[in-house]
């Protein structure tokens, strides 16, 4: 048997040990309220490495664990500072993001094997059995609870109580092996340390906060790319715009299309629009007195044999609005539908626009298309969608700012009501986390949602092409 050190500190193993197993609890166990799923991570892996300092030199796992828990340290901050940015969730899934979270997995499942190790190794050194049964019973644990994840994580109840059962038992019972070795006299050499704990601690946790803080206001708008206008664009156009005006195609509407768009409109028909003024207070509340948001709705009827449309819907804030991050809308074209009475004819076309210390300004939609994405919602469960969008942001001294998404529809069966909606998410808080851009708002919170950051409004343009009336 190995001769057991003294060192004048007693416990110092059990203090340490304490600190690593309290670490791992916290890192582990994820709770999904009060912002703790974000909050206890950082601190549980704090304590891990403030448990596992002193201890970093005491037998080889332990050596071969504290590289791998800096890595994981470093790989927890940057995740953290990455959610504090619009676009983390596309990270997520893409190359370099599944990268990151399969090293991360691996570290995680390496450290794991580190403590099972070095546990065996010091209850040898105590003089006690080796054999640590909770150990491999923890990574067991860990690679059962990585491939739920991966098969999406839906569990019941029960089996989520079991599963929590099991990591406490084994918990405890680390405890309990870590325990038995101060018990019986071990007393290892602490490896030097040159700044105490706590002001390790909170250094390190502050220096994370502010760097969340200063992401999430550096990051939160979409690049734009704004050009000055060209008067010269609608010298082309002026025929058309006026058998359009004539129409009546709303005139603040049609100052904002670009000739490719106006030119779109080729042998118009007829033109139907309505107009709405929204308050921001609330999703569907359209009564208040003040009404910054104005949607309008235009439907051109294009000349052909069969019905042909193209629907316009613009926006208009009123001066005075405040821009904090990115906005997005959410179409559900007349054709959404498949097999219904209206189909696509052609892509979707758009800009937004604003003046900027008096200069008139355009640009196209960081993001403007189609997309399928999954929304989990209490009331329908899990629903995958495909729906048209257009992401932007506006700078935030913009004056004027305003913008249109337009696409063509055919009529696929006669007697079909024609019905186009429009969702609009206005980001209003200042900072967010995790961040998320409207669009990714709207797919993961779903329209029945209506809370800070972001404020909802929707309208639609819906009327019956073979009557005179217009809108309903």
């Amino acid at each position: 048997m190995e001769t057991r050190r003294t060192n004048p500190e007693p416990h110092v193993w059990q203090r340490a040990m304490n600190r690593v197993l309290a670490g791992l609890a916290l890192g582990t166990v994820t709770l999904n309220f009060w912002g703790l799923n974000y909050l206890l991570p950082p601190v549980g892996q704090v304590l891990l490495l403030l448990g596992l300092r002193p201890l970093r030199r005491e037998n080889r796992a332990f050596r071969v664990w504290w590289p791998c828990a800096l890595a994981q340290t470093g790989l927890l901050a940057f995740q953290t500072l990455r959610r504090a940015a619009p676009g983390w969730q596309d990270f997520n899934q893409s190359g370099p993001g599944w990268a990151l979270t399969a090293s991360g997995a691996v570290l995680e499942l390496a450290q794991l094997l580190c403590l099972w190790q070095g546990l065996r190794e010091a209850r040898r050194r105590a003089g006690l059995p080796p054999k640590t049964a909770a150990g491999p019973a923890l990574a067991v644990w860990y690679i059962l609870m990585t491939l739920l994840a991966l098969a999406g994580g839906q569990t019941g109840w029960v089996f989520f109580l079991l599963l929590l059962a099991a990591y406490l038992f084994i918990l405890d019972s680390l405890y309990a092996r870590s325990r038995e070795v101060d018990e019986a006299g071990y007393a290892p050499s602490p490896a030097p340390v040159r700044v105490p704990g706590g002001p390790l601690a909170g250094a390190f946790l502050g220096a994370l906060l502010l760097g969340v803080f200063a992401v999430g206001r550096a990051c939160n708008r979409l690049p734009m790319d704004w050009q000055a206008a060209d008067p010269a664009e609608r010298s082309r156009t002026q025929a058309l715009s006026s058998r359009l005006s004539e129409l009546g195609f709303p005139e603040p509407v049609l100052a904002d299309l670009s000739a490719g768009d106006i030119l779109a409109c080729g042998d118009p028909v007829r033109v139907v629009s309505e107009t709405r003024s929204f308050a921001m207070t609330h999703a569907y509340h359209a009564g208040a007195p003040q009404q910054p948001l104005t949607i309008t709705g235009v439907a051109v009827e294009l000349e052909g044999e069969r019905e042909r449309w193209r629907v316009f819907h613009h926006f208009q804030w009123a001066d005075g609005a405040t821009f904090q991050g990115s906005d997005a809308m959410q179409l559900w074209p007349a054709y959404r539908s498949a097999g219904e009475g209206w189909a696509p004819s052609g892509p979707p076309s758009g800009r937004v626009l604003c003046q900027r210390d008096g200069i008139a300004l355009w640009a196209p939609y960081h993001f403007l298309g189609e997309e399928t994405f999954t929304n989990r919602s209490p009331f329908f469960g899990t629903r995958t969608s495909t729906d048209l969008f257009a992401a932007f942001s506006f700078p935030r001294d913009g004056a004027r700012c305003r913008g249109y998404v337009c696409y063509e529809t055919a009529e696929a069966k006669d007697g079909w009501i024609l019905d186009s909606w429009v969702n609009y998410a206005h980001a209003r808080g200042i900072f967010q986390y995790p961040a998320l851009s409207g669009k990714e708002w709207i797919q993961s919170r779903g329209i029945s949602s209506d809370s800070e950051p972001f404020l909802f409004v929707q309208d639609a343009l819906q009327f019956y092409p073979w009557e005179e009336d217009g809108p309903f």
